[in-house]
């Protein structure tokens, strides 16, 4: 997974060169592969082999989808939604406000590791904006939006926008966009079609040259946001972002904590065209862990409805509890706003109490069980494994033996979840509801 080399762990080249026609060729193979599947034994497969998503039961590919951009595009088409361009930024003000996706949650990179190479240098940066189902993708000059859905039974999906000055006077329509998972499928994403967060150092132009190819919830602050830009307070917490040329690399194998708390970008980056001066640091942990969560619910469906089994779900419900988050020693803060924003969302119990509230002082949630657990994914998963997962949370909330994970979690922090999950049942899937305390 990790890979500080910098060789053999890159996909931007193919980014560039990866038609549709090579995307048109994969699908047939894929959908050519036997689709009888034993019922009665599932295969044994590694947690990301690769899996035939291209046939049914998942027709991956097909157009029938149910993500959040999907929606918005039909009401586009229906003429129930309009988009209105801003000089500058075209359509991007106006599609993060139609998804209810917030202004704070903007993340600034500047490794040339996406599919507009030519437009991202540490000056002008690519900014993602992302909440729990949608990331959109802009850089300045760019023809089209970037994004990307989770479709509940598919996965991730990706889309593109064509800006104003490009769309040559045509209504803003969102496209699927194939080609991404060029990228956007493979041993990074678990070989289903998920999201991707990396972190390499760069020289002055933005190229990589060394780093990590998958960055989750469980890697080490220190090895994360190589290419990022970070700002927040992280005290004596160290990361790879904010470093911009080969110069200040190498002092920052000397001096790990050069540039690591950061209150705006001024000075770096050319901020006159982005919506706001951060790049927040509750926000990239947010989004690290929120990616991989995904893929990894994303596996256990495809698992299931393949044929196949490995020890994903095991690696699910360690990843929902924490197990091997990283800690840290002090306090530490964003300043976009960012981490207000996330815990003002729902559902909350009646006390106030959600699983959404933030430690931050030494861990990243405070009840120690992810959100994602409310995820429209996790209701979608295929009953058998749902019901699996649910069982083995109630034994290790209820303290009984749950093959050490009962441990992650203190008597007390078991308590409150309980409290929270039985206050939010409706949120919850049948098989994760909790029965009040007596």
């Amino acid at each position: 997974m990790a890979n500080r080399s910098g060789r053999g762990t890159l996909c931007i080249r193919s980014t560039r060169v990866f038609k549709e026609s090579t995307v048109s060729r994969l699908a047939f193979f894929l959908c050519s592969l036997p689709a009888v599947l034993s019922a009665a034994e599932p295969k044994v497969v590694d947690f990301d082999d690769p899996l035939p998503f291209g046939q049914s039961p998942v027709d991956y590919l097909g157009e029938k989808t149910s993500d959040p951009v999907a929606r918005l595009d039909r009401q586009l088409a229906g003429g129930k939604r309009t988009l209105k361009s801003v000089p500058g930024r075209g359509y991007l003000d106006s599609v993060l406000k139609s998804l209810d996706v917030p202004v704070s949650s903007q993340l600034l990179v500047y490794s040339k590791t996406a599919v507009n190479q030519r437009l991202i240098t540490p000056k002008t940066p690519r900014a993602i904006y992302f909440n729990d189902a949608v990331s959109v993708a802009w850089v300045p000059g760019t023809a089209e939006l970037e994004l990307s859905a989770v479709d509940p039974h598919k996965g991730a999906m990706f889309y593109v926008l064509k800006q104003p000055e490009a769309s040559l006077g045509a209504p803003p329509r969102f496209h699927r966009k194939s080609s991404c998972l060029a990228c956007h499928i493979g041993r990074t994403t678990l070989s289903v079609p998920g999201g991707i967060v990396r972190s390499f150092l760069v020289e002055s132009s933005g190229k990589p040259l060394e780093g990590y190819s998958r960055v989750t919830g469980t890697t080490p602050i220190r090895n994360r946001w190589g290419g990022w830009y970070v700002t927040g307070q992280l005290g004596p917490v160290t990361h790879m972002g904010n470093l911009v040329n080969r110069e200040e690399n190498r002092r920052h194998r000397g001096e790990a904590s050069f540039r690591a708390s950061l209150s705006r970008l001024d000075g770096l980056v050319d901020l006159t065209a982005y919506l706001s001066p951060h790049s927040d640091l509750i926000a990239h942990l947010i989004l690290d862990h929120q990616l991989h969560g995904q893929n990894l619910i994303t596996r256990v469906a495809y698992e299931h409805r393949l044929g196949r089994r490995s020890d994903v779900e095991d690696r699910l419900m360690r990843y929902l509890l924490g197990a091997e988050s990283p800690r840290w020693s002090a306090r530490i803060s964003g300043v976009a706003g960012f981490a207000k924003w996330y815990q003002q969302q729902g559902p909350r119990a009646g006390d106030g109490r959600s699983l959404r509230q933030l430690d931050l002082s030494d861990r990243l949630f405070r009840h120690g069980l992810s959100p994602l657990v409310y995820s429209p994914q996790l209701a979608a998963m295929p009953e058998a494994p749902r019901g699996r997962l649910g069982r083995r949370l109630q034994e290790v909330l209820s303290g009984r033996p749950a093959g050490g994970l009962e441990r992650l979690l203190s008597a007390t922090q078991r308590a409150a979840v309980r409290d929270i999950l039985a206050a939010t049942g409706e949120d919850l899937p049948p098989e994760w509801r909790m029965s009040p305390r007596r």
